[in-house]
Parts: C-alpha cells; structure tokens; sequence
C-alpha cells in the first residue's frame, strides 16, 4: 500500500499537535503516511496569550503515555512564529523531523522558552544545524515569508484549529481534527 499523502497543520504551543505529530511520525517511519509540515500560528501577535492552565493534561495523557512522550505543563504561553521559522529552515537543512520533534520535546516535555532565539539556535545546534547561521536567519527572519505562505494557505482552506491534519488529495480527502489514541487516527487517517 503506497503512503498515504497528509497535509499537517499545528502549532508548537498546541499540546494536541505535539501528541499528533508523534502518532504521524510513528506512522511515517512505518511507511504509512507522507506528512507535508504547516504551520499554524494559535497565538499571533498582536493578541493576547493565553494564561497557562493543565486543563487539557487529563485529556492528553493517556495519549501523550502511549507514544511514550513526556508531558509538562508549560511555565508560559508563547508566540511559535520564530519556532515555525526554525523549523522551516531546519527543513531546508534536511532535518526538519528532528527539528520538530526537538521545539516539541523542549516545550512540553521541559517547559522552554521556545519564543526566544537563543533557545531555538541551541535546539537546532543540537539537531546538527550550525547555530550561530540559525540564530541570524531568525534575526532577520529568513524564513518568514514560507510561514507566511503557509498561514495563509491554512485560512484559505479554512483551518481554524490544531492539529488539523487533511489525509488524501482532491475529493478524497479526509479532514481530521485533534488528538486521538494512537489506533483511531491511524484508522481515520488510512480509512480503515
């Protein structure tokens, strides 16, 4: 069966998006699934963040537990744009995947700051990339129209939440939204 293509749009602040990007990740190294990464900024500036509270940690345990993930509440709700740029040029460098996995695990598994540069370049420093070239293109926002492009590519066809993941192309596609246990979003994503 060839790889189910599957469009992803999160957000690194979204506790739902890292546990569904682990499952999908699961899924690709399986040979499943072909994700296409979007970012999905939940909290652009200028608006207000939000104030940080555990009440999704219930919800998303179980989930989090079965893909062996660590799961913290943050200390702070943060801005993810320069963390979309990070992985956008991480991606461009070949590690995208690890990058991703790393602004995650930083996140909600330690309760980092990924808003700030300096954590972002030792994160990529970390997955192989060059920091002190990582923290430039984040200073002058190198990466910043592809984000662009992407958020305005998830309000035209109409994602307003994370994780959105739409499974399949043309009319065949499925959309899925939110954290679901491992089997289920593999089921809906494969149409099993």
């Amino acid at each position: 069966m060839a790889a189910v293509p599957l469009v992803v749009f999160s957000d690194f602040a979204c506790p739902f998006s890292y546990v569904a990007e682990a499952a999908v990740r699961r899924m690709q190294r399986e040979g499943q699934v072909q994700p296409t990464w979007m970012a999905f900024e939940l909290y652009p500036a200028p608006g207000p963040l939000p104030e940080m509270s555990g009440e999704w940690m219930d919800a998303l345990r179980p989930l989090a537990d079965e893909l062996g993930l660590p799961l913290v509440v943050p200390p702070l709700a943060v801005r993810t744009r320069k963390a979309h740029e990070a992985a956008a040029f991480a991606a461009r460098n070949g590690v995208g995947a690890r990058m991703r996995e790393a602004l995650f695990a930083a996140y909600f598994g330690e309760g980092r700051d990924i808003s700030r540069i300096d954590v972002l370049a030792e994160l990529g420093a970390g997955v192989g990339l060059d920091s002190t070239e990582m923290h430039v293109v984040l200073d002058v926002g190198g990466a910043a129209a592809r984000i662009d492009a992407e958020l305005e590519a998830a309000r035209g066809v109409g994602v307003q939440q994370t994780p959105t993941l739409v499974a399949g192309t043309g009319d065949e596609a499925r959309w899925i939204v939110g954290a679901r246990p491992f089997a289920e979003l593999r089921n809906a994503i494969l149409e099993q």
